[in-house]
């Protein structure tokens, strides 16, 4: 960035020393016009700079510096880093407690109030007799949820258990074995201005959606899935976790999200994760490719750039996992 903006100054001085000079009239006129137009190019520039530095905001798939914006504006923590309430000991007495783990989807990615979460809305329809407590964090596995559960949940031995589990949890296990895709970088240019950061994730790289992006990572992270190695690591993991919750004497329940940008070829894949958690005994599984292949995209996701679940979907999984799980008879 900074070799573009010396060029730039150096044209600006250029056209001043121009318009400034006395023995051309020709030139001067030229040179005079030109400063004209850079310093409304500059003024341009400088604007467009500001707007999307200080206003501009929008939830990504990609860590964009307009994402960074997003999350300033509206990812806000408790005190032990959870995007939800702080609970006390009196929030809990005397109620049945839900913990619900997972990760970008579970913490609310791309939702602008915590409160049109799944979670959230769950939380609604139980009432006043339990707390709902969401220890979320987007960017995390199942080995990493565990350790969130074991040692940073408010509430040590909760009554249920939600795991919400996505497709590419299964990366951890990669990442273990040094299998995982190295990511391509961004050049330096596009990370220290605020409106070339836009320019480079619009208009160089094109990133409409996380299915054009990042095709190789969904490509790889299917294929994951059929690799023996990285498969059984991860069905360890799985059985890890649902080996706590049982010590615990908690009631799991799994949430599956397929790939909402790709819905139906991801489904042997959540058959495969459903199964596996049933060789560990837990039946209680809610699979979602049902009821995401029969919402229109621009229903079911916050955005062409951001393929997390929307409001109206949240609301869905809220009032399936409460019809499923908690009505009585259920």
């Amino acid at each position: 960035m900074l070799p573009f903006i010396l060029v730039f100054l150096a044209i600006g001085v250029l056209l001043v020393l121009g318009a400034a000079q006395r023995r051309s009239r020709r030139l001067r006129g030229i040179a005079s016009g030109l400063l004209v137009s850079y310093f409304t190019v500059l003024l341009l520039l400088g604007a467009a700079e500001l707007y999307f530095r200080y206003f501009y905001a929008e939830s990504e798939n990609v860590y964009t510096l307009a994402t960074k914006n997003w999350l300033d504006r509206y990812w806000h923590t408790n005190s032990l880093g959870f995007r939800d309430r702080e609970w006390t000991a009196d929030d809990l007495a005397g109620k049945q407690t839900v913990v619900v783990l997972g990760d970008s989807f579970a913490a609310g990615w791309g939702l602008q109030n915590p409160a049109d979460r799944f979670s959230d809305v769950l939380a609604a329809k139980l009432g006043d007799d339990y707390a709902v407590i969401n220890l979320g964090v987007y960017g995390t596995s199942t080995p990493e949820q565990l350790e969130i559960l074991k040692n940073q949940s408010p509430v040590q031995q909760p009554d249920v258990v939600i795991l919400q589990y996505f497709l590419n949890d299964i990366n951890y296990a990669g990442l273990k074995l040094g299998l995982l895709p190295t990511p391509r970088p961004n050049p330096d240019w596009s990370k220290e201005s605020y409106l070339a950061n836009f320019l480079y994730w619009r208009f160089v790289i094109g990133a409409d959606s996380d299915d054009d992006f990042y095709q190789e990572w969904w490509h790889w992270g299917y294929a994951a899935y059929d690799n023996v190695g990285i498969w059984e690591v991860h069905k360890q993991e799985i059985k890890e976790f649902v080996d706590y919750v049982d010590s615990i004497g908690a009631r799991l329940i799994v949430v599956i999200f397929p790939n909402l940008l790709d819905v139906i070829n991801s489904i042997p894949y959540v058959d495969r994760v459903e199964q596996a958690f049933q060789e560990y005994g837990q039946h209680n599984i809610l699979k979602l490719f049902d009821a995401a292949a029969a919402w229109d995209p621009n229903d079911l996701m916050v955005s062409r750039r951001d393929s997390h679940a929307s409001i109206s979907f949240n609301r869905h999984v809220g009032e399936l996992l409460y019809e499923q799980f908690f009505v009585p008879g259920s």
